[in-house]
């Protein structure tokens, strides 16, 4: 009988699947490294190439058409502008709406279109950071927002409907449960061990395999529940409850912290969102940016059980970015 040439195939072991929790950001997360083993036969739609630079037919957020749109924040000359801020036309919650109230904005971040912001110089970043605080600083005064979500879709599959470098602010009436669940659990782990939680998370990460890098003002670290492929937290070392707060410092670091990791990001050529969130008045959160790549697919596991698969080990992740931040200077 002939031999099964199959029997000679050498095929390493897959690392074993591991459960993971994170009890006080509510999150369950099956780490399963073997899973990028598996064969397809489709292309996974959220490896998208890099946005085309050449200008559509009409771009909504060109200089032209935004001539006569009127500005909540504008970064620079009126013609010469880099970053402006203006109302969301299409938005799910407004003032004028009892039953949704809230405000959405838009951060359109450069005049020009197929402009990545990781290409942007680092003090680009660092006004566009300084904004969200305007903005965020702006909309706590409206007595009645007790939430304010600031985020960023890049690419399609993270929910980009506009190719034009842009973020959103959303302020809102509403605090979403698990923020509350969240708050609550932070608050539950300080009465229990007589520490705040963040603190004890930096302690605990730091120099370990999913600390990623340290500053004097910010660091990063890969979370021991990431929910995506390649997650990344900057968190300031100092404990402020949002960007608002954030010293110049801080600001700057932050920016070339976020810049750092969005250019690895892109080696990947992975879509993604990051977002940033303050509960209003709550003076004991503590603030971080977190960076979402979004390369797989949610199906019918995360949908049916909750439980989210994530094919990169947040180890993994913390050794591809750590090699853009080996030339820091040591703190």
């Amino acid at each position: 009988m002939p031999e099964n040439p199959t029997s000679k195939l050498e095929v390493p072991p897959t690392p074993q699947a591991e459960i993971r929790e994170d009890y006080v950001h509510d999150r369950q997360v099956i780490i399963a490294p073997g899973r990028n083993r598996r064969p397809h036969d489709t292309v996974n739609p959220n490896f998208e190439a890099t946005a085309s630079s050449a200008t559509p037919a009409k771009d909504v957020f060109s200089t032209e058409n935004l001539r006569g749109v009127k500005a909540l924040l504008t970064v620079g000359g009126q013609k010469s502008w880099r970053i402006k801020v203006i109302k969301n036309i299409f938005p799910v919650v407004t003032p004028e709406n009892p039953k949704a109230y809230g405000y959405q904005e838009v951060v359109v971040e450069t005049p020009k279109y197929g402009v990545e912001l990781s290409t942007l110089p680092e003090e680009h970043i660092a006004d566009l950071l300084r904004v969200y605080g305007k903005r965020m600083r702006q909309l706590q005064r409206d007595k009645k927002i007790r939430y304010i979500l600031i985020f960023k879709n890049n690419g399609g599959s993270a929910g980009a409907s506009i190719n034009h470098a842009h973020s959103q602010i959303f302020a809102s009436q509403y605090v979403p449960p698990h923020i509350i669940t969240r708050r609550e659990r932070a608050e539950e782990y300080r009465i229990q061990h007589n520490r705040d939680y963040y603190s004890d998370l930096l302690i605990g990460e730091e120099n370990g395999p999913r600390w990623i890098a340290s500053g004097k003002h910010v660091c990063a670290l890969a979370p021991y529940a990431s929910l995506y492929n390649y997650e990344a937290w900057i968190m300031p070392w100092r404990r402020v409850d949002n960007i608002g707060l954030l010293s110049d410092g801080e600001i700057k670091e932050m920016a070339h912290y976020l810049k750092t990791i969005l250019m690895k990001v892109g080696e990947l050529h992975l879509p993604y969102n990051y977002y940033l969130h303050q509960v209003v008045g709550d003076r004991g959160e503590h603030m971080y940016l977190r960076v979402a790549p979004r390369r797989d697919v949610w199906a019918g596991v995360e949908l049916g059980s909750r439980l989210v698969v994530n094919t990169v080990p947040p180890e993994e992740a913390a050794l591809f970015y750590r090699p853009a931040f080996t030339n820091e200077p040591k703190v």
